[in-house]
């Protein structure tokens, strides 16, 4: 098994790896390094035991809120997700089929409240629109 010499706070320790591990050990090598430099400027020279265990805690503690924070977004994408669906289905009813069936559903059954408010809404904008167009072309004759 490989060995290397890594530092962490400024003291060297020699580890074994696996084979094809170095860049992971380099890796978090380097992040512990990076807690225990934090934890030496803020509190000076510690014993070793003590940096080593502050420094993991430390990293720890950061893990734990990135869980968190993969936690919550993963609920925010299944959310997402689940008014995507939502709005496919409703959009399928307000789009005709391909084999639609030969009787037109009644207007109830192909809009929701909300949709139903937004076409009739639609509609009379088109109808105000139209009105004004003829009232123009009315001026002009």
């Amino acid at each position: 098994m490989p060995e290397k010499e890594i530092t962490i706070g400024g003291r060297g320790y020699r580890v074994a790896f696996d084979d094809g591990q170095e860049a992971a050990l380099d890796t978090a090598a380097g992040y512990l390094d990076g807690q225990a430099r934090t934890l030496l400027a803020a509190v000076g020279q510690i014993p070793e035991s003590r940096m080593l265990l502050m420094s993991g805690l430390m990293l720890a503690d950061q893990m734990l809120e990135h869980a968190k924070e993969m936690k919550a977004l993963e609920e925010k994408i299944r959310a997402t997700e689940l008014r995507a669906e939502r709005a496919e289905a409703e959009a399928a009813k307000i789009t005709p089929a391909a084999a639609a069936p030969s009787e037109p559903e009644p207007q109830s059954a192909l809009f929701d409240e909300e949709g139903e408010r937004s076409a009739r809404e639609l509609l009379e904008q088109m109808v105000l629109e139209l009105e004004a167009l003829a009232d123009d072309l009315e001026a002009v004759d």
